[in-house]
């Protein structure tokens, strides 16, 4: 087909040329053919256009791939709305089509300033101040001197102690201790953590455009690890250092803070997103003052999600982590972990795993959501507690068991399930007649299958009402009810019994050196 194609245009031209149809000298012309011929490509596409072919015509497979361009269906355009959502046609030469992914990927640094930009500004600099005092032990008769001779009475006859003159029997200091919070209502609440603010006596917050206030611990949970704190915006003792940065000096109106100023500029509010849609490869960035460094950016992904306070190594905390490789510091504790694609907040950074570079959780957002309400009332936060451990059982893991003949756990039902690996004494489950190696599948009307869900039963359970437990032992299933203790009260009374047993020993080692020393002076 090429070939007659091509004769036919020759042929044409060539009468052309002998009427003086087509002019030799016209530019453009080929001077070493002295014939202008039309291209082939133009011929099929316009006829109105003509421009000389080179010397070097073009083979004819050459020719043939070129008809075989020319005559494909140009692709259609693609948006760039299409390129983002992955639906463009893509079938043109030399286009792709991206996948979402990959515009999550390509696009996600992108995001972090604007994350930053609507996160960073609630987020603040936790100061706080705690009173300690601690007793101090004066020194006794004969001590510190060098003549064996002194009885440890004044020698002018006063009834004051050289010794012990002018030492005080307590000894008072300053604790200081530093965090980070987010800033999550314009009434001034602020979410940090339970353990930035525990026993503080004075607590101060500062805001990244140097305004400073003093703030209250309204309400904390210690086995949450979260606390609301509120602003106190009309405390006369608050200064405002505003943008001359000078703290708690003198504010801008040259006294004590003008909160009149608030109208024109609020303070700043971050929002709560979602921790339930999180992923593991998601972007997200930590904000918070490290050393005092005050918002502190660090970037990095979700890591692992639903980490239990038992593998994080938090044994008396009833939160499943988000786990994080966004570099966390001290300083960080308290501070959000920031979705990078929204913006908003979908943790709060707790703490670090030691010995282990590059591993930070954080409570979920969501978890912290559940009692923020109440915390910022002052209420206090119930956790069911029965007072067992437990290890989630599958029926393979049974088979294995039972197919030791010297097993130490003797025979184990073949089902999925929890099973009882301890039963602490004094304790609402010793009490209800629970056992080692008692499998559970059901608490108050729920199936369990995992330890992880059996403790989250547990922890939402109302304290001081019956729960019931479904427990299969000896291959022969029943029903136990149990009821369930506050573990913060009963974390709260494990310390002080603690307290009073180490004040006790000290007691004891105190009455020995005395007695010990008296018997050296004699």
């Amino acid at each position: 087909d090429v070939k007659v194609k091509v004769k036919v245009d020759q042929e044409q031209i060539e009468k052309e040329v002998k009427s003086g149809a087509v002019d030799l000298n016209e530019e453009g012309s080929d001077s070493g053919s002295g014939v202008n011929v039309p291209s082939l490509e133009e011929e099929d596409i316009s006829s109105s256009t003509r421009q000389p072919l080179e010397d070097s015509s073009p083979s004819l497979q050459e020719e043939n791939s070129l008809i075989e361009d020319l005559e494909a269906p140009l692709p259609p355009a693609t948006t760039m709305e299409e390129k983002s959502s992955g639906t463009g046609a893509g079938t043109g030469t030399g286009t792709t089509t991206e996948s979402p992914s990959e515009i999550y990927r390509t696009s996600a640094m992108g995001y972090v300033a604007d994350a930053v930009a609507k996160t960073g500004p609630a987020v603040i600099r936790i100061d706080t101040e705690t009173d300690i005092e601690r007793a101090v032990q004066a020194p006794t008769s004969g001590s510190g001197r060098d003549n064996d001779d002194y009885s440890g009475s004044p020698q002018d006859g006063s009834d004051e102690d050289p010794l012990t003159d002018g030492i005080p029997d307590r000894l008072k200091f300053i604790q200081q201790g530093q965090g980070s919070g987010v800033i999550f209502s314009k009434e001034g609440y602020v979410l940090t953590n339970a353990h930035v603010v525990q026993g503080a006596s004075r607590v101060t917050v500062t805001l990244t455009d140097g305004r400073r206030y003093r703030a209250e611990v309204r309400g904390a949970d210690d086995i949450v690890d979260i606390a609301v704190l509120k602003i106190l915006l009309s405390d006369k003792n608050n200064k405002n250092g505003g943008s001359n940065g000078k703290g708690m000096g003198k504010g801008a109106n040259g006294g004590t803070i003008d909160h009149s100023d608030l109208v024109h500029n609020p303070l700043p509010v971050a929002k709560f997103g979602d921790s339930d849609e999180l992923q593991v490869g998601q972007f997200v960035v930590a904000v918070g003052s490290p050393g005092g460094l005050d918002n502190t950016v660090t970037m990095g992904i979700i890591s692992g999600l639903k980490r239990s306070s038992e593998v994080v190594g938090l044994v008396h905390k009833k939160v499943d982590f988000i786990q994080t490789d966004a570099a966390i510091n001290p300083g960080n504790s308290g501070g959000p972990l920031v979705d990078v694609e929204k913006g908003t907040i979908i943790g709060i950074n707790t703490c670090i795993r030691a010995n282990m570079e590059g591993t930070s959780f954080a409570v979920p957002i969501n978890k912290a959501k559940e009692i923020v309400n109440d915390l910022a009332d002052g209420k206090h936060i119930n956790h069911g507690y029965v007072g067992v451990s437990m290890a989630t059982l599958t029926p393979e893991l049974a088979r294995t068991n039972n197919a030791d003949p010297n097993s130490p756990n003797g025979v184990i039902p073949e089902i999925s399930g929890v099973v009882v690996t301890r039963v602490y004494p004094k304790t609402p489950a010793e009490e209800a007649g629970l056992r080692r190696l008692d499998v559970v599948t059901d608490i108050g009307g729920q199936r369990v299958e995992r330890a992880d869900d059996a403790q989250r039963v547990i922890d939402g359970a109302k304290v001081g009402q019956n729960l019931s437990m479904t427990i299969v032992r000896g291959g022969r299933e029943m029903t136990i009810s149990i009821v369930p203790e506050d573990l913060g009260y009963k974390l709260q009374k494990m310390k002080e019994e603690k307290r009073k047993k180490k004040e006790d020993q000290l007691k004891v080692l105190k009455k020995q050196l005395t007695s010990l020393q008296n018997n050296v002076e004699r």
